[in-house]
């Protein structure tokens, strides 16, 4: 009771305190509906603050840090993890009025706008100039900006045109103590506009962001490949990249899932797949008409049917299975929980398979498991459906789900590629991290916020004692964070004299020693076809490893762009960790690797890099 008390006491002087700041709200009706997301999670926080605009948002967060009061950041709401949990003695700071589009750079193709602008509305403003912004996660109708960049949202079309990550310039940020700072995409040195990116509220709030934009494509057309087994609807996948073509999309829906949701509307798919594959190809007229016809000719050789559609009608149409699975759902009345896990691509066959057997385990208390996602990168959706009165769906549900996430990591993926861990997936963490690797993401929320005040309970688990002591790599982040940081010149830049060069062709993925030199690299990747941005074609002689850890300007901007995942040390004790994975996408904790990026050993040293790779063309 004492402890409520306090909290109480505290929220209320913070509410005398800030009015002049926000718009102020104790109504439960208010409360209870703005404190739940899309899925219906949440809670209910003792007071709502709507900032007059966005520089006020500085003073509320000084003024909570001040009085020692939570503040959980609310955008759109449409998370699928449990990322916004407010509740008693927290404040709800309600982001979404902050939503002007400050300015549209059509000549320079970027837009300046603030943290609430719905990702739709901006599609829509920037529509008439021709240009788009390339993350389109299916909640665009409802997410927000600065929920896509904290969230790293990605969406069918991440493929060919990158994440979230890929697209944000600069932001600027109100830090938990009130602080303000801008984070860039080109600044030097470590790359903390990354980890900021995908840190789920826990960092800090954006207030303003400029992303880049793309012109919008003037033709798509889409194929579908139906397949009598996963192994050759993969390998088709592979086989069409291998061309040099990157298409716009690559979407899977498993047999589970065509036979599942035919149970509540005709998908229009044929029944007898094992899979099938959704392709979509965009471009100038000529460009789409040259890769549809490299596509048709892949899908000829191993689909057991291919269909083409190429005007919008058409196109809806084949679409339409995939993308109105949700709503028929809903309607329907079942239960339905859509997961979210991500392999290297050429694991997807091995995961449907794990999947499918998961359900027959469980078919007790489930109805099916759908297995559909982005195939392009990896990211796969299980889509678990259920009867709402049967009393073991609950159990089922939770078993089914622990054991998928177990399926991926078995598979050398991760426990999310899009979603992000929110509450849902902190049990997992410790599953998917090292207690070194969670030590340091630790060790990154408390630079940002020593106090724990800013959305706190979310992505980290409870301290455990096997967790080592990471206060000088957590002292490397503060003074990044605070423009202080100096580097040691005598700083090991590599460890472990690796030069070992391994090339996914199956997943476009690079795995190399830190200690490779360019040139000998550059050969392997000649030998296979293959280019990758990160790694130059001339320059000086050096190692790939101490490229990363010292790279400017555009050869930072390559490094940044192509970069998955790292062998490193946390310099407290020279302790082994990987940050990343050799998966397209992982939103799995604080982006770590990024800390590494022309960092010049103020963390640690690099062992071995994962890397991106595209075919030539």
């Amino acid at each position: 009771m004492t402890e409520i008390s306090t909290r109480t006491g505290q929220v209320e002087d913070f509410a005398a305190a800030v009015a002049a700041h926000g718009d102020i709200t104790t109504d439960e009706g208010v409360l209870t509906e703005r404190g739940r997301d899309y899925w219906g999670d949440g809670g209910m926080a003792s007071l709502l603050v709507r900032p007059h605009g966005r520089d006020d948002v500085a003073a509320i967060m000084r003024l909570a840090s001040e009085h020692g009061v939570a503040v959980v950041p609310r955008g759109g709401a449409s998370n699928c993890s449990g990322g916004m949990m407010p509740a008693a003695g927290r404040v709800l700071l309600d982001l979404t009025g902050l939503n002007q589009i400050l300015d549209i750079d059509a000549e320079n193709r970027r837009a300046r706008v603030e943290t609430g602008v719905v990702n739709s509305d901006l599609q829509t403003a920037l529509a008439p100039h021709g240009l788009c912004f390339s993350p389109d996660p299916v909640s665009a109708h409802l997410a927000t900006i600065g929920g896509n960049i904290i969230e790293n949202a990605g969406g069918p079309h991440a493929l060919k045109y990158g994440v979230t990550y890929n697209h944000v310039l600069s932001v600027n940020v109100v830090l938990p103590d009130g602080s303000t700072v801008t984070f860039s995409a080109d600044d030097e040195g470590p790359d903390l506009l990354g980890v900021l990116i995908g840190s789920e509220g826990t960092l800090g709030i954006i207030t303003e962001a400029t992303v880049a934009l793309r012109p919008i494509a003037d033709v798509t057309h889409s194929l579908m490949g139906a397949f009598a087994s996963a192994r050759e609807a993969a390998d088709t996948i592979a086989a069409v990249i291998a061309t040099g073509v990157v298409p716009a999309a690559v979407e899977w829906l498993d047999r589970a899932g065509i036979a599942g949701l035919q149970q509540f509307y005709d998908t229009g798919y044929p029944l007898d797949a094992d899979s099938i594959v959704l392709i979509d190809v965009d471009g100038t007229a000529a460009e789409v008409e040259r890769d549809q016809a490299i596509v048709e000719r892949v899908l000829g050789e191993r689909a057991t049917e291919v269909r083409v559609a190429e005007d919008d009608k058409d196109r809806a149409a084949l679409w339409y299975g995939r993308l109105n699975a949700p709503n028929s759902v809903v309607q329907s009345g079942k239960g339905f929980f859509i997961g979210d896990v991500t392999v290297p691509r050429d694991r997807i066959p091995e995961m449907q398979e794990a999947i499918q057997s998961i359900a027959a385990r469980h078919s007790d208390g489930l109805l099916f498991i759908a297995v559909c996602g982005h195939a392009g990168d990896g990211d796969l959706h299980p889509t678990t459906f259920y009867d709402k009165e049967n009393p073991l769906a609950a159990s089922a549900l939770e078993a089914a789900n622990n054991e998928i996430i177990d399926a991926a990591l078995d598979l050398g993926g991760t426990i999310t590629g899009e979603h992000g861990v929110g509450t849902e997936k902190i049990p997992f963490m410790t599953k998917r991290f090292t207690s070194v690797e969670i030590a340091a993401q630790r060790s990154i929320k408390k630079a940002f916020d020593p106090a724990g005040l800013l959305n706190p309970g979310i992505m980290l688990p409870d301290v455990s004692d096997e967790e080592p002591d990471t206060a000088i790599f957590g002292a490397a982040v503060r003074d990044a964070l605070t423009r202080s940081i100096t580097f040691d010149p005598n700083a090991a830049l590599t460890v472990g004299d690796n030069t070992d060069v391994t090339i996914n062709l199956g997943n476009l993925s690079l795995v190399v020693g830190a200690d490779t030199t360019i040139e000998a690299l550059n050969r392997h990747l000649d030998e296979h076809g293959v280019t990758c941005p990160a790694v130059p074609t001339a320059g000086p002689e050096r190692t790939i490893g101490e490229l990363v850890a010292t790279a400017t300007g555009t050869e930072r901007e390559g490094i940044r762009h192509a970069l998955l995942g790292a062998d490193v040390t946390i310099i407290d004790g020279q302790t082994r960790a990987r940050v990343g994975a050799e998966t397209m996408k992982d939103v799995a904790g604080y982006d770590t690797k990024r800390l590494y990026i022309s960092a010049r050993g103020a963390f640690g040293a690099l062992e071995t890099l994962i890397f991106k790779i595209s075919v030539k063309a």
